[in-house]
């Protein structure tokens, strides 16, 4: 404890009120001595004019009865030769001055005005024994400053000695205060400060030497007794509180005690090892922020209730240590009261070992040991989900039955380490084809199984997409793999099973695709094959079709036809390039039956750059021959998948560049199911292309998913209305409304707009009566070979009877 500041301290205190007080008493009795002073003054002062009055009175009327002028003059002069009279005068009694005489000195001080004294004045009748009536009389005038001066003069040696006198007061005063109680107080202040801070438990304060017997005595004699009951109550609460930390700390879990606001209010050094945090960081904390309370939310309600039936329930959950790690406890907690306030108390069992174990039988029980793909067990429990998922959902799931080819020749000829080895990198590969949505399961030996969930709605689809994973699948694990010394090459064969169906027993379902399995190894390995024939002729429909489009792009077997677009008075503007396909042993196969098989595998990006070439050659072709009208435009179709690959903008400027083909002649036509992934990204490459000086057009509109709020955002030109809405237009009113609504929308968006599949005039006209301006379908000409499109446009003008039916 440091000491107080000077003016702070009890003596210093005591000496200033001490000078305070004596100098107000001496004041106010200086000044009522002052005041009784003036008072006796003022009387000396008429009594001593009064007496030289007296003595000059016959002298002054002997002047006046003789008229004697001289006389009067040393009268009056002697009168204020006296100090305190300033004027004298003799007066005839017909008022005629006789002799007067005054101090020009004299004048009235600040001093005088303070004691408001004026000029007092004495008139004496001047009165002879010879006559009745006075002769004259003598005018007498005080000086008031000469009666202030006095005054001050005394006053000034009784503020003097006043003051002298109070000053030895409180000196004397304040000696005997510090003597008495100040000194003995601040010897008692230093002793409890050097008791404070030598603590022990046999230390008092020593007597205050004549102070034995009065209360400074009596005062230290109650403290050395209050400080011995102190320390003995100190020295029991710090072995008690020892005992009980050493009982706290000697506890194998963690102890935590906090309040009802969830404030840690301690804890025991276990805490602190398993946790990482210091003692001052952990105190304070709120156990909510230690507690993960996301784990288990109601945790913390549950824990502050649990004092109902004062039994020690464990609660599972996870304490977050300083690191971050959450670890986990099983916690009993209690209510106790302490100091008539409540507390909870914790204890919280580490149960990383147990969890780790459980965790560990869990993952034997459900994972196989070599792979860690789910077991059979697993793999059941997740078929069973999928199959009622599935029902549910009114969806096709698959499940792959596979069976590695020639393994048992690998395992028997290079040894069960080398065969292990490959069914670890086997298993690898399938998850990662695979991924986390599908499960892969092995069920022993070499046998493993794929579930794919959710594939279609329809069986069909189902198939296909089942047949596409399948073919992904072999052709991954055909790839040579390395290991130890040795390159392996191993193949695998497929059973393929669809659900649900008829028959939804999950047991029913393996053993299919294990028929079928064996049905694929039959026929040569390194094969699939489906459980149900029909969907086996299917899948190898859509092999055999997969196969012919490759040949198709490596044998020129594709070629365009072009269908005209007219505007309002049949005059041709532009024509849109359409896609067939002459197949060698099938004969002309229809786009709808190649371009969705295209668009699955991802060739229709490379015939979508054949298609775009092919049309800007014949463009080109027509405007050197120049027959193409003003403002013409070649419209080519562009699929999401072409759209969206990185090098699109590349390939369409080296095609432009390539075929010499003038940009603003060409435009674009983009499905609408580009409208809705990743809006950002599609309308700045349709901005590039728009840059490029080609034109925008969206394909089929009102068919898709369109978001009208980013179509006033893109650069397009031209919405073409399908023609679903157009062939019924004169007797469905529905499609009636939502093509006038395309065609005001487009309107209001500034936008050009055509529609297809008109068929006849009526609709023609209909379409015209409803703003649309730009046509194209059967009505002015099918799809035709370049060489009869290019007839057409030196014609001009459609439909033309003679070359309405042209195609090949």
């Amino acid at each position: 404890m440091k000491k107080s500041a000077l003016h702070k301290r009890l003596s210093y205190r005591q000496a200033k009120f001490t000078v305070i007080v004596a100098l107000l008493l001496g004041l106010i009795f200086s000044g009522i001595q002052i005041a009784i002073d003036i008072s006796h003054s003022r009387e000396s002062m008429n009594n001593k004019v009064q007496q030289v009055i007296h003595l000059v009175e016959e002298s002054a009327v002997q002047a006046a009865y003789n008229i004697d002028k001289d006389l009067a003059e040393r009268v009056v002069k002697g009168l204020i030769n006296h100090g305190y009279i300033y004027y004298a005068q003799i007066r005839l009694d017909d008022n005629t001055n006789l002799a007067s005489s005054h101090n020009n000195t004299t004048n009235s001080t600040l001093i005088a005005d303070l004691l408001k004294e004026e000029h007092r004045s004495y008139s004496v009748p001047l009165v002879t024994i010879f006559e009745e009536s006075p002769v004259g009389t003598l005018i007498v005038k005080t000086d008031p400053e000469a009666l202030s001066t006095v005054i001050i003069d005394r006053a000034m040696v009784i503020l003097a000695t006043g003051f002298l006198r109070n000053v030895l007061l409180a000196i004397c005063l304040f000696f005997v205060f510090h003597v008495l109680i100040s000194r003995p107080l601040t010897r008692l202040s230093d002793n409890l400060i050097l008791l404070k801070n030598n603590h022990n438990a046999t230390g008092q304060i020593p007597p205050l030497k004549g102070h034995a017997d009065d209360e400074l005595g009596f005062l230290v004699s109650n403290f050395n007794e209050l400080w011995s009951s102190r320390n003995s109550a100190e020295q029991a609460l710090r072995s008690s509180e020892q005992f009980n930390r050493d009982v706290m700390n000697s506890i194998s879990d963690m102890l935590i005690i906090f309040e009802t606001d969830f404030k840690i209010f301690d804890a025991n050094h276990r805490v602190f090892q398993t946790l990482g945090y210091d003692k001052k960081d952990l105190v304070g904390m709120s156990f909510e922020d230690l507690c993960n309370v996301s784990h288990d939310p109601l945790l913390l309600s549950s824990l502050i209730h649990n004092d109902e039936t004062q039994q020690d329930i464990p609660i599972e959950s996870e304490l977050r240590s300083q690191s971050g790690k959450s670890i986990p406890v099983e916690i009993k907690t209690r209510r106790i009261e302490l100091a008539e306030k409540t507390y909870l108390l914790a204890l919280a069992r580490d149960i990383s070992l147990r969890k780790a174990q459980e965790a560990r039988i869990h993952h034997l029980a459900y994972f196989d040991a070599l792979t860690d793909l789910p077991n059979r067990s697993l793999f059941l429990d997740r078929l069973q989900q999928t199959q009622t998922k599935s029902v549910r959902n009114d969806m096709h799931s698959a499940l792959l039955f596979l069976d590695l080819d020639r393994f048992k020749n690998i395992n028997d000829s290079l040894g069960h380490d080398v065969g292990d080895q490959l069914l670890i990198v086997i298993a690898a590969r399938l998850k990662e084809i695979m991924g986390e949505k599908n499960t892969v399961a092995r069920l022993g030996g070499d046998e493993f199984v794929v579930i794919l969930p959710e594939l279609a709605t329809q069986q069909e689809p189902a198939a296909l997409n089942a047949q596409r994973i399948t073919t992904q699948v072999l052709e991954t694990l055909a790839k040579p793999i390395h290991i130890d010394q040795h390159i392996l090459h191993i193949t695998a064969s497929v059973g393929i099973r669809l659900f649900p169906d008829d028959d939804n027993d999950i047991k029913n379902i393996v053993k299919q695709a294990d028929t079928a399995l064996y049905r694929a190894k039959f026929n040569g390995k390194n094969t699939y094959h489906f459980y149900r024939p029909s969907m086996q002729l299917l899948a190898d429909q859509h092999l055999s079709m997969e196969r012919s489009l490759h040949a198709a792009l490596e044998h020129n077997e594709f070629y365009l036809h072009y269908q005209p677009q007219v505007d309002q008075h049949h005059k041709i503007v532009g024509t849109e390039a359409l896609i067939r396909w002459q197949h060698p042993e099938q004969g002309i196969v229809p786009p709808d039956q190649f371009i969705p098989l295209a668009e699955e595998t991802g060739l229709i990006i490379s015939i979508g750059c054949w298609v775009l070439e092919e049309a800007c050659g014949q463009l080109a072709e027509w405007n050197k021959a120049g027959i193409c009208p003003e403002n013409f435009r070649m419209a080519v179709n562009i699929s999401a998948k072409q759209f969206d690959h990185p090098n699109f903008l590349t390939v369409l400027s080296d095609i432009i560049a390539k075929t010499d083909v003038d940009p603003n002649q060409l435009e674009l036509e983009l499905t609408e199911s580009l409208l809705v992934k990743n809006m950002e990204a599609t309308i700045a490459r349709m901005s590039a292309i728009k840059n490029m000086g080609i034109a925008l057009s969206i394909d089929d509109f009102g068919t898709g998913y369109s978001s009208l709020k980013y179509l006033k955002q893109m650069p397009i030109n031209q919405l073409k209305i399908d023609k679903s809405f157009v062939m019924d237009l004169l007797i469905d009113s529905n499609d009636r409304a939502i093509t006038e609504t395309i065609i005001a929308m487009a309107s209001h968006l500034k936008l050009d707009i055509i529609a297809e599949g008109v068929e006849d005039a009526a609709i023609m006209d209909m379409l015209i009566q409803l703003g649309c301006q730009h046509f194209q379908g059967y009505y002015f000409s099918r799809p035709v070979s370049p060489d009869n499109c290019a007839q057409l446009l030196q014609v001009q003008r459609l439909p033309l009877g003679s070359l309405h039916s042209l195609d090949t």
